[in-house]
């Protein structure tokens, strides 16, 4: 019995143990869900800060005669730019994919949570059960004492009348 107690103790430490990884698991989850929303509003942010400013070079170079290096300098910035959008599109793909990878975990965790709490009720289930049937036979064991008891009580008070009603002479 306190072999099936202590087992049940395990499945309840068990249980708690993934209800702790699924809580932690859910944090994960939120936290790079929150990276990719704000891995996307940087990345259409800045695509709206390089148009603005793109077209701002542009009409500068358009409002005043230029030079080869100006023309050469508003390319370089606008490739910069790109280039940049481009990093923030592959900082939006890899936060997607770490949202992707929490999202697996969770839901593994949650399967080891549910797993460890299908144990946990198994295990109370079946310490329930041996107790009720401990239970059980102890009290038709009481039952049986009681109802031996009776039968001797009677044996003996029949006895007790025979014996008053038929008194036997001493030799």
């Amino acid at each position: 019995m306190d072999v099936l107690t202590d087992l049940l103790n395990i499945k309840i430490f068990r249980e708690e143990k993934a209800e702790r990884a699924l809580v932690k698991a859910r944090d994960l989850l939120r936290a790079a869900e929150e990276a990719v929303v704000l891995a996307k509003k940087v990345l259409r942010d800045y695509r709206e800060e390089s148009r603005q400013r793109e077209q701002a070079l542009f009409a500068d170079l358009c409002k005043r005669i230029v030079l080869l290096k100006d023309i050469q300098d508003v390319q370089i910035d606008i490739q910069l730019m790109k280039e940049r959008i481009d990093t923030l599109v592959q900082e939006v793909e890899q936060a997607k994919e770490r949202q992707e990878e929490a999202a697996e975990h969770e839901r593994g965790a949650r399967e080891e949570h549910k797993f460890a709490v299908r144990m946990r009720e198994k295990f109370g289930e079946m310490l329930r059960t041996v107790h009720e049937e401990r239970d059980f036979e102890l009290s038709r064991r009481e039952e049986l004492e009681v109802e031996e008891a009776a039968e001797i009580r009677h044996v003996l008070a029949r006895a007790g009348r025979e014996m008053r009603a038929d008194p036997k002479e001493p030799a």
